[in-house]
């Protein structure tokens, strides 16, 4: 598994990996069900969540692979940010912002300005 945790002044984050799998949706389909089974172990709305998709691409299959299997994690997740999404493949935020629901979610550019709006209450 990719996916890991990290820390960002003194926040725990859940790293979920799923950069570089191009249209590859079985790969990333793996990674996202073993990222599931890690964020099933926490607590309610216990955890913090970086997603990287750059290098991703955002095909019907990949979409459906996100539509499918994000939701069960919804349960441990505070909020997410999202990285690697270009302008063309915003439509990734949408997508996502549909399945988990009332899970605050938003995407930067870059990683540090991601991880600040994830430790910020």
């Amino acid at each position: 598994m990719k996916s890991h945790w990290i820390e960002h002044q003194g926040k725990r984050i859940f790293y979920a990996d799923y950069s570089q799998f191009g249209d590859d949706h079985a790969s990333l389909a793996a990674e996202v069900e073993q990222a599931v089974w890690a964020l099933a172990a926490e607590p309610l709305k216990s955890v913090l969540v970086l997603a990287n998709f750059e290098g991703s691409e955002p095909t019907f299959a990949n979409l459906n692979v996100i539509r499918r299997l994000a939701p069960r994690s919804n349960s441990a997740v505070i909020k997410r940010a999202l990285l690697g999404l270009s302008s063309s493949s915003r439509f990734f935020m949408t997508t996502f912002s549909n399945v988990i629901g009332e899970t605050p979610v938003a995407a930067f550019d870059n990683k540090e300005k991601a991880l600040e709006w994830l430790i910020q209450a």
